[in-house]
């Protein structure tokens, strides 16, 4: 009777270990693999016949064979390693981000004759992470942003006024018009459908609040934003309609700007140009907002943005693919 119930313990832990979600491998001292669950094939691709028998050594990247030799080296000692997170290499040659627990096997003797080892994939919680370190970055930059144009447009309304309570008028405008092209050009995460924005209708809503007495031209051609790109664009045409408020066109009373967007081929080629004294620029640095704008113009857009600083002002060519763009 007690034979029956430990081989059906038996059986039924083998049922857990082998059924488990995790990669669940043992290997023997020498690091060769002795058993492998299902858990194991789906993380890193070989089945049990591929893997039982080779080296341990065939799921490390080169340039992390020495954990090996630490982690044998701890478990020979009958010490545990929890979540340890490295890199292993799948069959395909890919690599993937795991968290490790390996603990001593033992005989009946109690000395260690290998080691288990439960692999965990965490790709999921790094990617969730970087998201969230980007995402704190662009909320710290947009409300930085906030502040200086918020000063700029302060200091640029003051010149064409007399009165504080004129002054009060003119900002109050300004910011109500500001929050209306941010509402215009941000998607409604509850999916609410609405009219279709137009590329000119974006442009018109980002850049002409924060213009005052300056010069604004845009020639636009018809084009109907697709609501999965509209936030990708509005932020990089108002990253540089910021930048113009802060130290270009929109921080001068004789500023201007002059926009072009137009089709050629399959492409939509975005000009920007200002019109403006500015100091010396070094263009191959770039700060956050810039950064992010090329990085969202290249992940979500299929396109670059590139700039050129002279002393009579800023331009700007964004290059962007158009099928990604228009509804």
């Amino acid at each position: 009777m007690q034979t029956e119930k430990t081989a059906d313990l038996t059986q039924y832990l083998a049922s857990i270990i082998e059924n488990s979600d995790d990669a669940i491998i043992t290997k023997n001292l020498d690091g060769i693999i002795q058993t492998w669950n299902r858990g194991a094939t789906h993380l890193f691709g070989y089945s049990a016949a591929e893997a039982i028998g080779q080296p341990i050594l065939m799921l490390i990247p080169s340039d992390r064979r020495n954990e090996e030799d630490e982690i044998m080296a701890r478990l020979r000692r009958g010490e545990r390693i929890q979540q340890f997170e490295t890199i292993r290499r799948r069959k395909d040659g890919s690599e993937v981000p795991i968290s490790l627990t390996i603990s001593p096997v033992r005989n009946a003797c109690g000395e260690v004759i290998g080691a288990s080892k439960i692999a965990h994939d965490i790709t999921a919680q790094i990617e969730a992470a970087e998201r969230q370190r980007l995402l704190l970055a662009e909320m710290r930059h947009r409300v930085g942003n906030c502040f200086a144009v918020a000063g700029s447009l302060i200091s640029v309304t003051a010149r064409g006024v007399e009165t504080s309570k004129e002054l009060a008028r003119e900002m109050r405008c300004r910011l109500m018009a500001l929050s209306a092209a941010h509402r215009l050009a941000v998607v409604d995460p509850s999916g609410a459908t609405t009219s279709p924005t137009s590329l000119e209708q974006l442009l018109g809503s980002v850049v002409k609040p924060l213009a005052a007495a300056q010069r604004v031209e845009l020639k636009i051609d018809k084009i109907c934003i697709a609501p999965e790109a509209l936030t990708s664009l509005a932020m990089i045409l108002y990253e540089l309609a910021t930048n113009a408020a802060k130290y270009g066109a929109f921080s001068q009373h004789d500023g201007a700007l002059d926009v072009r967007a137009r089709r050629v081929a399959d492409r939509l080629v975005i000009e920007w140009n200002e019109t403006c004294e500015i100091e010396p620029v070094d263009a191959r640095k770039t700060g956050f907002g810039t950064q992010m704008c090329q990085d969202v113009a290249r992940s979500s857009l299929g396109g670059t943005i590139k700039r050129d600083f002279r002393p009579t002002g800023m331009r700007a060519v964004i290059d962007l693919e158009l099928a990604r763009l228009e509804a």
